[in-house]
């Protein structure tokens, strides 16, 4: 377990067997990725103060070691480099002995921003097996945690009943799939976990912060007849989402949780990773000394100085920063409007 505390003036006490078993490292902050979409908002660009950022702006990939969409390190003495190179240098020190050992080179998770003007499609992601016999290392399972909702705004998880792959098809075909889904108003707050093999839709006028397996694997279940800028339907992938989805109704999607300012609140702990929400008006430490991974913060409200095993780092709404697993402690000193940020690692 990490331990938590309101600060004091004394050091935090670090745990000597993580320190000795590591090269202490900086932490590292990447250039995102901004993805347009013929369903992005502006909430993105808004939060991240971009005036000279494309329209329709969908995502903001703030963590990526995806081949061919890899985040490349801002800043200091690993400018330019992908994930996937530091991970290939730095090992265990980087992103922890489990992680290293389990997956490579290749970074697990995937951090995003998102903001809908309308409804995604509605889709499914492969699991593990199923992304492997694809040649890709990871299934894609996800959480959503919703920073802003317009009022009527949606998000659509899970069957209200069990189905079944040929109603499936038959629904596709006559265009009744929104109506076998499960329908949740959303708001601030609101924390969502679509586990692989999970039917959804994220509707319109949503910003959100996703949090995934390191996956691009989505098949489109149906798209309401949507054309692209060129005038075409998109791609529809049936055969692969009828083997992809699980067709039981479960309870809900929605995640319960209990909200405790000035500590962290867990949202998520599955096997593929850990979500925290802090939401900070006075100084917090965190202690990270038995915590075997890269720990990841993504700001979406207020800022803090962020005091660490190297130094400190400053870190602002709309940005997202990677302490690597050689890290032992934290202090979040928030400042004078607080601070409002996700953690996760696996």
């Amino acid at each position: 377990m990490r331990y938590l505390s309101k600060a004091t003036h004394a050091p935090i006490t670090t745990n000597i067997s993580k320190a000795d078993s590591h090269t202490y490292m900086k932490a590292i902050r990447f250039d995102a990725l901004l993805k347009t979409t013929i369903w992005g908002g502006e909430e993105v660009t808004e939060l991240k103060h971009l005036s000279q950022a494309p329209l329709q702006v969908g995502e903001s990939w703030e963590i990526s070691g995806l081949p061919g969409d890899e985040t490349l390190v801002s800043d200091g003495e690993f400018k330019g480099q992908t994930l996937s190179q530091l991970i290939a240098t730095h090992g265990a020190s980087l992103v922890g002995k489990h992680n290293y050992e389990q997956y490579g080179t290749n970074f697990p998770l995937l951090v995003k921003f998102m903001s809908t003007a309308k409804d995604l499609s509605i889709q499914v992601h492969p699991d593990d097996a199923m992304a492997q016999r694809m040649g890709h290392p990871f299934g894609k399972s996800e959480m959503q945690y919703i920073l802003h909702a317009q009022p009527e705004s949606r998000f659509y998880a899970g069957f209200n009943a069990d189905f079944s792959a040929d109603g499936y098809s038959q629904s596709v075909q006559d265009g009744s799939l929104m109506a076998h889904l499960k329908c949740h108003a959303t708001h601030a707050g609101d924390c969502f976990l679509i586990p692989a093999g999970h039917i959804h839709c994220i509707g319109s006028g949503n910003f959100l912060i996703e949090i995934q397996q390191s996956s691009n694997d989505t098949f489109r279940a149906y798209d309401f007849d949507r054309r692209d800028a060129q005038g075409q339907r998109r791609e529809l992938h049936i055969a692969q989402a009828r083997e992809a989805l699980d067709f039981h109704a479960y309870p809900t999607h929605r995640v319960h949780y209990d909200h405790k300012p000035d500590t962290a609140s867990l949202l998520v702990d599955i096997p593929e990773f850990v979500v925290r929400l802090y939401e900070v008006e006075h100084t917090l430490n965190v202690d990270y000394a038995t915590t075997d991974s890269f720990i990841i913060y993504i700001a979406y409200e207020g800022d803090a100085l962020l005091h660490y095993d190297e130094g400190d780092v400053h870190l602002s709404a709309g940005h997202t920063i990677l302490f690597p697993a050689s890290t032992t402690f934290v202090r979040i000193e928030p400042g004078t409007h607080g601070f409002k940020a996700l953690e996760t690692y696996c």
